[in-house]
């Protein structure tokens, strides 16, 4: 089927860019989209869309709070099937993250997968960080009522049925601030449930990292 087909120009689809090269920081996400926004087949148009979710880097600790490169790292942004050419045009580029050289390998493209758990490593919400706390703010182990109801509220927008569990507290560094969140985990959620939330996320700044849910 052709992508301009309806039905699979608007799906959602995962473009998985093996990684190789240096180490990464723990907190990368604006500096990796800063750097997707650098190269010339992708800057615009990334910078405008909404449309578009990076996820984390995943690899192994490095004990200083950083991020080494393994079999597993990749670069996944999900985006709809109509968008696809755009990202494979950066097959083989060079990323400079942080002044570390990242190169993009040939992507695996698929569907996102069904999972009864979802973990995002970190979701902010904005009227969950503007409202007042009954507990301290993230970062001291504890989990504030007003982050687990504003989940609550965000999920059941999405018709969406599952159990939070609201885990370790963290914040995302923007240039001139930072902004506070949690890691979210969901369970209990039905095959369809699990494709919307990994297609919708959760929360604000899905391209720099956050709310992106990905299997447990």
């Amino acid at each position: 089927m052709p992508l301009d087909h309806p039905a699979t120009a608007t799906c959602t689809v995962e473009a998985a860019f093996p990684l190789s090269g240096d180490a990464l920081p723990a907190d990368h996400g604006v500096a990796l989209f800063d750097a997707l926004c650098r190269q010339t087949e992708l800057g615009g148009w990334l910078s405008a869309t909404d449309a578009v979710a990076i996820a984390p880097v995943r690899g192994g600790a490095d004990g200083t709070g950083g991020l080494i490169l393994n079999d597993e790292s990749e670069l996944l942004m999900r985006l709809a099937a109509a968008d696809l050419p755009r990202v494979l045009r950066i097959v083989g580029d060079s990323l400079a993250v942080k002044g570390h050289a990242l190169e993009l390998g040939q992507p695996q493209i698929r569907l996102p997968s069904p999972a009864a758990v979802l973990t995002a490593s970190l979701v902010v919400l904005p009227d969950a960080a503007d409202a007042p706390r009954e507990r301290d703010a993230p970062g001291d182990g504890s989990t504030p009522s007003v982050f687990t109801a504003a989940i609550r509220d965000s999920l059941a927008a999405l018709e969406i049925n599952g159990d939070p569990v609201i885990g370790a507290g963290g914040h995302l560094q923007l240039p001139d601030h930072s902004v506070p969140g949690f890691a979210v985990h969901l369970h209990g959620l039905s095959p369809e449930d699990s494709l919307h939330l990994q297609e919708a996320g959760l929360g604000d700044h899905r391209k720099l990292g956050c709310g992106v849910f990905l299997p447990a």
